[in-house]
Parts: C-alpha cells; sequence; structure tokens
C-alpha cells in the first residue's frame, strides 16, 4: 500500500465511522429537539471518536520505510484510552444527576489532559530525537580520529629507523587520544577537524616512505599532532 492509498484508506474509514454515529443520532434522536444533557453525551461521543482516530492521521510512520522514527504510540494510546474511560464515566454521572456545568468543565479537563499527552507523544519525543541526534554528531569527528589514529599506529609500525623520533611522537599522540572526551563547543570541533588532517597529512607520509621516498617534514607534523591533541585534551564540559 502506498502513502496516498494509506491516508485515502483512513480518511474513507474516518468518514464511515463518523457516518455510523451520525445516523445512531438521528435514528435515536428522530430528528426531535434534544436536551442539553442528550446534546452533551452525543458531543462526547463525537469527541471521544476523534480522539480514537488522533494515531492514524498523526502518526509519523511510513509505510515503505520502517527506518523513519515512529513516535511512541503506546504513550498515546494509552491517553486515548484513559480519556475515553473517564468520558464514559462522566457521562453516567451526569446521567446519574451530576449537574451539567460540572459535566462540561471534567469534560474541558479531560480533552486539556489529553492534549498534553499528545504533546509529549509526539512533540517532545522529536526534541529527545534532536537532542541525541546532536550528540551523535558532536561525537563524530571524535570516533573518526580515533578510527585514524588506530590505523596510522600499524602503519609507523613499520617506518624505517631515520623516522624513530617522529614515530615516538606520534605512538604518545595516538595513546592520548583515549583522553579525548567529547565537548559541546565549536574549538573542540576546529580542533578535532584539525587532528583528523594531521592524521592523513602523516598517513600520506608514510605512503610515501613506503614508496621508497623521503619525508622532510614527517617529524613537524609528528609534533604538531601531539601539540593538536594536548590542546584538544585540556578541553572540558
Amino acid at each position: 500500500m502506498t502513502g496516498k492509498q494509506s491516508v485515502f484508506f483512513r480518511i474513507v474509514l474516518f468518514l464511515f465511522g463518523a457516518g455510523i454515529i451520525a445516523l445512531a443520532f438521528f435514528l435515536s434522536t428522530g430528528g426531535k429537539e434534544i436536551s442539553e444533557s442528550t446534546a452533551f453525551i452525543w458531543i462526547s461521543i463525537a469527541l471521544m471518536y476523534l480522539v480514537f482516530f488522533t494515531p492514524f492521521f498523526f502518526s509519523v510512520i511510513r509505510l515503505g520505510t520502517f527506518s523513519a522514527k515512529i513516535p511512541p504510540l503506546a504513550f498515546v494510546w494509552t491517553g486515548i484510552s484513559i480519556y475515553i474511560i473517564l468520558s464514559v464515566i462522566n457521562i453516567v454521572l451526569l446521567s446519574k444527576g451530576m449537574s451539567f456545568t460540572k459535566a462540561v468543565v471534567a469534560q474541558c479537563i479531560l480533552l486539556f489532559l489529553f492534549f498534553v499527552d499528545v504533546y509529549f507523544a509526539y512533540f517532545a519525543s522529536d526534541h529527545v530525537s534532536s537532542v541525541a541526534a546532536a550528540e551523535k554528531e558532536k561525537q563524530r569527528y571524535i570516533h573518526e580520529l580515533k578510527e585514524k589514529a588506530q590505523a596510522l599506529l600499524l602503519r609507523i609500525k613499520i617506518l624505517p629507523v631515520e623516522y624513530a623520533a617522529a614515530q615516538t611522537e606520534i605512538s604518545a599522540g595516538i595513546e592520548d587520544c583515549k583522553y579525548i572526551y567529547p565537548v559541546d563547543t565549536d574549538v573542540a570541533g576546529e580542533l578535532e577537524r584539525k587532528i583528523i588532517a594531521a592524521l592523513q597529512a602523516i598517513e600520506e607520509s608514510c605512503k610515501s616512505i613506503a614508496a621508497g621516498e623521503h619525508s622532510t617534514d614527517l617529524e613537524k607534523t609528528a609534533g604538531n599532532l601531539r601539540l593538536l591533541i594536548n590542546e584538544r585534551k585540556l578541553l572540558r564540559n
């Protein structure tokens, strides 16, 4: 079923249910003038029906791609169940003699609480997901630089003896990468990008050396890498 077919089916289903409620109303009242209490009961039934259909029209599930975020529907359905049960109780109390004013106020409170439930289910959960995505993005550079550092560790082990000083500097820097933790600042992100660039430059130098070329700036780049890592280590939240 495509997205358009799904929407069409939900609309037809909604209208069919609304038609049943309308038919029941006209059959039970016979087109006669009704009392306030009777009108309230039918309005409450219509509201319960609308509340029941909320998840059908406001779910962010996308048919055909279940990788999209699914809202906490269990939370919504719990709110729907509670709203309908309390609405029925409100109707029963009205029929047992509770004042019309109190019934209306109670129904308004129930609607308000249901909207609060919907807010937390659909919008607050979006905020939580956004925060989680931001945290993941914040750590992306750290994961990348640590992966590159570990891969580089294997390359520098086969460097010729003349690059022993650079090898020691790079190894110490890679060891220090273990102590880099996520920090929510632009400065941290900039340093992480510079560290990644330095690691890439050292990797290219190692490839050139392995191909028989001589590198004149490997030791300088290794020293720069160590300084960047030490600077980044000092940053904390």
